[in-house]
């Protein structure tokens, strides 16, 4: 994988990831004080500096198997524990959401977009001030490589990242539930009553060659890259907090004749909790267990992954190597961040809690 792929892939996987295990703890009505506890806990290791230097190199880590150990390292070094089953199923899940919001992503300014909305959920699950400066640098990095590429380039970046995924196929219910994935596993992806719209592909000729920095002025969509700026896209929001709205919405949708599309619904239903509808107690209106297969269609509908992938090497896009931001004052920065964690002594927080022992103790 280039090194602009894998920051997209881990940032938006690692977001999803912390989504996931959020839900979980709010479903088993885990306490506050630890749902705390492990959010922060593995917030902080996915934060690495470690880990960030080496995603950003230009030698990068090749392949989702790599991605995948680095991901799966990320959780066992917090104070999450999960076995073989499990981080399968939860691989499993922050793939197929990642793939589908890179596929609904309507232009190249919105791919930016999704990944900030998935570091913003970040930020709220640190308090620790080295994370939160962290956090801070990290998107500033974002920004200063990914803005200073032209549109067709982070286009093709989002390409690229998709092909990498193209053998995950599994069914994921909080997707068939709103009618956001088919039962074949393909996606339901709709630019209707969408709030936000870039409309790339139609416009192609016109910003291809642009910046997006200058694209990002001229362009109508609304959408911040500041640091506390509104993104404007619900794509990269945390889906599973957004269930109790949607489902409410879209019941009430079955009976109104104008409303065909149940990908429509959807994203109305994710609109209306964006004007500020979503109601503020949380309620279990989706179950999501990792341990069983009760609301997780597992199955991968495409297994043959290697087949598909040197299916697509020929259609790789070359990126010149001189566009590579990540430079030795970033590398320098996150060392002294590096330091820090250590001096804070942040490994206090890895207790030995095993996560499925918590769960049976909820039962």
């Amino acid at each position: 994988m280039y090194n602009y792929v894998t920051p997209i892939l881990y940032l938006n996987m690692g977001g999803e990831m912390l989504y996931v295990l959020q839900q979980r703890l709010k479903a088993q009505k885990i306490s506050v004080d630890k749902s705390v506890h492990v959010l922060e806990g593995v917030t902080t290791a996915l934060l690495s500096p470690k880990i960030l230097t080496s995603i950003f190199e230009e030698e990068s880590m090749s392949g989702l198997t790599a991605l995948r150990s680095t991901l799966e390292a990320v959780v066992l070094s917090s104070i999450v524990k999960l076995d073989t089953s499990s981080m399968d199923k939860l691989f499993d899940l922050m793939t197929m959401m990642v793939k589908y919001q890179l596929t609904a992503a309507t232009g190249p300014k919105e791919v930016i977009l999704l990944t900030l909305n998935h570091t913003d959920a970040m930020r709220e699950m640190v308090s620790h001030p080295t994370a939160q400066r962290c956090l801070g640098m990290l998107h500033q990095m974002i920004i200063d490589i990914y803005e200073d590429l032209t549109c067709d380039e982070i286009w093709n970046i989002r390409r690229d990242c998709l092909k990498e995924l193209d053998s995950y196929c599994v069914r994921v219910s909080l997707l068939l539930r709103f009618g956001l994935q088919n039962d074949d596993g393909s996606f339901n992806v709709t630019t209707m009553n969408r709030k936000y719209d870039e409309k790339y592909e139609e416009n192609k000729s016109t910003f291809s060659e642009m910046k997006v920095r200058e694209m990002h002025r001229k362009n109508s969509c609304s959408g911040s890259f500041n640091l506390y700026g509104e993104r404007g896209t619900l794509l990269g929001k945390n889906m599973y907090a957004m269930t109790n709205e949607m489902s409410k919405l879209a019941k009430k949708g079955e009976n109104e004749d104008h409303i065909q599309n149940c990908g429509a619904k959807a994203e109305l239903g994710m609109l209306a909790i964006q004007l500020g509808t979503e109601e503020a107690s949380y309620t279990r209106p989706f179950t999501l267990n990792l341990l069983s297969n009760n609301d997780y269609d597992n199955g991968n509908m495409e297994k043959d992954s290697s087949d598909s992938k040197d299916a697509n090497s020929s259609d790789t896009v070359d990126i010149k190597s001189e566009k590579t931001v990540f430079n030795e004052d970033y590398k320098a920065k996150l060392d002294n961040v590096r330091a820090d964690f250590s001096e804070d002594k942040l490994n206090d927080m890895e207790s030995q809690m095993l996560i499925l022992d918590m769960l049976e103790k909820t039962n």
